[in-house]
């Protein structure tokens, strides 16, 4: 009879936000903790660690030395051990020369790959278990009414008699970033060599993706192309320990991606004054760590607490360069104009969600905020009904309550308004399981049960008993202090 295999924590999704997830735990001490509950990450291609940024054509949206901290304990300068063997590898030492610049992002994804794998290897070592399983199709999950989560996939290199089948979950941690539409894939090389004939001179979007499609179309691709050298220091890192290859996919495929061609190779568009559009439903805007700077007076509105402007739509990178370029005039072959026509329609930008039902079998609408999820203060999903017990959610997919937190007035009330965040801007962060005999959903959670309604236009809406409820608590809290004192002056 078949049995469903166990976990006490499912990762769906091997792309760079599980890797910096299980990184964050290495880096506070907290890996050991969370292998103790059995790990499980499925994942449908068989490299780890990369997801759709080695594919990509164009710049990484921060610098390389932010990607290189993955590389170090937390607040600290002590680089780990597991990490200090890639130093000797040329993917390292082309981050390290881009410095404060932004790198490709496919020198990026690379990278991600081999700190994967780097990881995963060290996992082995340490606890003798493969938690990586490759070529595993994630369907649909469902809530089970033992407090389990039925997880079910198919097996995409297996015969057809073992297709198809389920495993149980006491957590699962969501990992599967944005949804590629069409924006997102004329980054890639197969589709921008496939539309480069046509000439395109409308692109559609005020976010982050359509201004780096026009950056493509103006200065043509950006590839890192793998041209490692084995030697006695680096063999090791691309030799399986099982079995000894340099070509084996047990802790992430290594082999890099062929182009077909390189940048110099690239005939672009010679675009004249004005001839290329930029198609807006909502005003661009520009990220800025610190919103008093020199090239734009930033309304309050786009303002948060922390002096920061348009921290989650906000442009940035080379994205952010052009549009600033645009404006100056400086840019004469770009033209913006409100409009909501387009051949490379970039105006949206969505979650990759996954099928989850409830006990009942029905379909779980989740929380949406900028086309992504939303998250409580526990990193967990949330719903109408309230957050999901043990079902949580991490990287450029969702929108933490920090993040959340830390947008402006603008961000939460203005439609067509895409999330700019991708998982180099995700915190460090813990999860937590509760006890499975609870609720599927917490209506309950503290403080955020004031924000636990969404309204039409994106903002939640506070409920004034539980504001009232805070308030009477607080007051009791300093009536017995005030009482205290009394009694120690007497």
């Amino acid at each position: 009879m078949y049995q469903e295999e166990k976990y006490g924590l499912v990762i769906i999704g091997g792309g760079p936000a599980t890797v910096k997830f299980l990184f964050n735990l290495l880096r506070t001490s907290k890996l050991p903790d969370y292998l103790n509950l059995n790990i499980c990450i499925l994942e449908k291609q068989k490299t780890f660690g990369s997801g759709n940024y080695e594919n990509k054509i164009t710049y990484s949206n921060c610098s390389a030395n932010e990607i290189l901290k993955l590389m170090y304990f937390h607040n600290s300068n002590q680089m780990m051990s597991i990490c200090k063997e890639l130093t000797e590898t040329q993917v390292y030492k082309s981050l390290q020369q881009y410095g404060d610049k932004n790198p490709p992002k496919s020198l990026v994804g690379y990278f991600m790959r081999l700190m994967g794998n780097a990881l995963l290897k060290h996992i082995y070592a340490l606890k003798k278990q493969m938690i990586f399983k490759p070529d595993k199709d994630v369907i649909s999950l469902r809530l089970q009414s033992d407090g389990w989560l039925q997880v079910r996939l198919q097996n995409l290199d297996a015969p057809i008699k073992e297709k198809y089948k389920s495993i149980r979950a006491k957590s699962v941690l969501i990992c599967t970033g944005k949804k590629q539409l069409f924006g997102e894939q004329f980054l890639t090389e197969k589709v921008f060599i496939e539309n480069l004939p046509r000439f395109p001179l409308l692109i559609g979007g005020s976010g982050q993706t359509a201004f780096e499609c026009a950056e493509l179309l103006l200065n043509g691709p950006i590839m890192y192309v793998q041209q490692e050298q084995l030697n006695g220091f680096t063999q090791k890192i691309f030799t399986c320990p099982l079995c000894k290859s340099l070509k084996c996919g047990c802790f992430g495929l290594l082999t890099p991606l062929k182009y077909q061609w390189h940048t110099t190779d690239v005939v672009l568009p010679e675009y004249q004054q004005g001839q290329m559009k930029i198609n807006y439903k909502v005003q661009p805007r520009v990220f800025f760590q610190n919103h008093d700077n020199d090239y734009l007076t930033i309304p309050p509105l786009q303002v948060n607490q922390q002096g920061q402007a348009n921290y989650l739509s906000g442009l940035r990178g080379k994205a952010k360069q052009l549009f600033l370029k645009i404006l100056a005039t400086n840019e004469p072959r770009v033209k913006l104009q409100q409009s909501d026509q387009a051949e490379i329609d970039a105006y949206q930008s969505v979650s990759n969600d996954i099928e989850i039902r409830d006990t009942e079998g029905n379909i779980i609408q989740f929380s949406k905020f900028l086309g992504v999820n939303v998250l409580d203060n526990k990193n967990r999903l949330k719903t109408e009904k309230g957050s999901v017990r043990n079902l949580f959610a991490y990287g450029s997919c969702c929108i933490t309550n920090d993040q959340y937190m830390a947008s402006n007035e603008r961000e939460r009330t203005e439609p067509y308004l895409t999330s700019t965040l991708s998982f180099e801007d995700s915190d460090i962060m813990y999860i937590q399981s509760s006890d499975p005999m609870l609720p599927w959903f917490d209506n309950n959670e503290f403080p955020l049960t004031a924000q636990s309604n969404m309204t039409s236009k994106g903002d939640f809406d506070s409920d004034q008993s539980v504001h009232s409820e805070v308030v009477e608590t607080e007051t009791v809290a300093l009536n017995s202090i005030q009482e205290s004192l009394k009694r120690k002056k007497k």
